[in-house]
């Protein structure tokens, strides 16, 4: 308060109960009003310990630390776990981790899949070997292939003239993480399979196989067993992969961990942009009580947007975003009125504030779906005529639940 500038010492505690002597590691950074005064004061402290621990290991880096620190190999990999579904996940990886036993995650997306993929690799015997993630869903069908296997040079028209190793080889010794599994073709999911029940891996273009040795970790935001049942996914592959089953669930069904969380990526943030800030309790209360459809991917963006737009003066966020308003109001009179906009070519829009680009061009898909599945009765023709593999049609057709649409076309 003298100094009117950031103040760092050593401050020392004496607890008379217990007899003992607590040191920290103190900064105290003031905030002004508008005329020079002091506004907040925000203390950060920190057992000096844990601070000398740290310098000494030369980790100068400022992080949060919390009780579920787990890798012991990497300080700086923190898993935020308060909620007893996710102690006992992380309970069972733990050991599991230990084995090169396959893995298979489940989860709605953003709940935080490739975070458990990279603990369960931190924490094994592969620890130092690569960790190679590949999403299924983000490379088109025709290069899924090349990309997994890789190439031999002249293999195919375009590719390069030195070959290419693939993702399998490139994960040799170490882990190989299939993310959205659900979205492999069903020809490369045989292939899948032949690698690794022989562990061995041909390149394209090559008779010649490589053996190799890695863990494999998928991950799935589809339940697998019903796309099996519906022979689009092979039911092979699935019992091959799913030796260790794991599920992690939304963020709605885990309220305890949104606190810390919250707290977490505040602390990361303002390391990040450099500058204080702090959440009001009401701010806190009410990230409580929505729901996170995006789970901690949307919890980590608001976040990180909170801190970006909040005055630069501004120490305690405490504007609600209007976001959490709506879905509050909505769930305390289980309505929520909407305005009647028009329609666009007959599919109804719904500007409310989950409205997004993607929610609206799922409504053009499922009524494109819809007509030409009524018009030509067949999925292997809708198939054709958009273009699409045959799985790809089967998975869309159960996702806005089209099936009724064909069955009376057999009637």
């Amino acid at each position: 308060m003298e100094k009117k500038e950031p103040v760092t010492t050593i401050v020392t505690i004496n607890d008379f109960i217990f007899h003992k002597v607590y040191h920290f590691f103190t900064t105290a950074t003031p905030t002004f009003n508008t005329d020079g005064s002091i506004k907040y004061i925000f203390f950060t402290q920190e057992p000096i310990e844990k601070t000398s621990k740290r310098i000494q290991t030369g980790m100068l880096n400022r992080h949060v630390i919390t009780d579920h620190m787990i890798n012991p190999r990497d300080k700086q990999f923190d898993i935020i776990a308060e909620s007893p579904q996710m102690k006992q996940l992380l309970e069972m990886l733990s050991q599991v981790s230990k084995t090169d036993a396959s893995i298979l995650i489940s989860g709605p997306s953003g709940v935080g899949k490739e975070v458990l993929t990279k603990y369960v690799h931190q924490t094994s015997l592969r620890s130092k070997g690569p960790f190679v993630v590949l999403n299924c869903a983000a490379i088109h069908e025709n290069l899924i292939e090349s990309e997994l296997f890789g190439y031999e040079k002249g293999a195919f028209s375009g590719a390069s003239s030195s070959g290419k190793e693939g993702m399998i080889e490139t994960a040799n010794g170490g882990t190989l993480f299939l993310d959205e599994i659900n979205s492999m073709p069903l020809e490369l999911q045989a292939k899948l399979l032949r690698v690794l029940e022989t562990k061995q891996v041909i390149r394209l273009g090559s008779v010649v196989p490589k053996k190799i040795d890695f863990r494999l970790i998928c991950a799935t935001n589809e339940n697998l067993l019903t796309l099996v049942n519906e022979k689009l996914f092979r039911e092979d592959l699935f019992y091959r992969i799913n030796v260790i089953s794991a599920y992690i669930p939304p963020l709605s069904e885990r309220k305890e961990d949104i606190i810390p969380l919250a707290l977490f990526y505040l602390q990361y943030f303002c390391d990040k942009y450099s500058c204080v800030k702090a959440f009001h309790e009401d701010l806190l209360n009410s990230m409580l009580s929505y729901e996170w459809p995006g789970n901690v991917r949307e919890l980590r963006n608001f976040i990180e947007r909170l801190i970006i737009t909040s005055p630069d003066t501004e120490l305690v966020i405490s504007d609600i975003p209007q976001k959490i308003i709506v879905q509050n109001a909505g769930k305390a009179t289980n309505t929520v009125t909407q305005p009647n906009l028009p329609s666009v070519d007959g599919i109804p829009m719904k500007p409310n504030e989950t409205f997004s680009l993607k929610s609206y061009m799922d409504e053009c898909e499922e009524q494109l779906l819809r007509s030409l599945l009524a018009q030509y009765k067949s999925p292997s023709k809708v198939a054709q005529l958009l273009k699409l593999n045959l799985s790809n049609v089967y998975r869309k057709i159960n996702k806005y639940n089209l099936k009724s649409i064909i069955e009376q076309s057999t009637l």
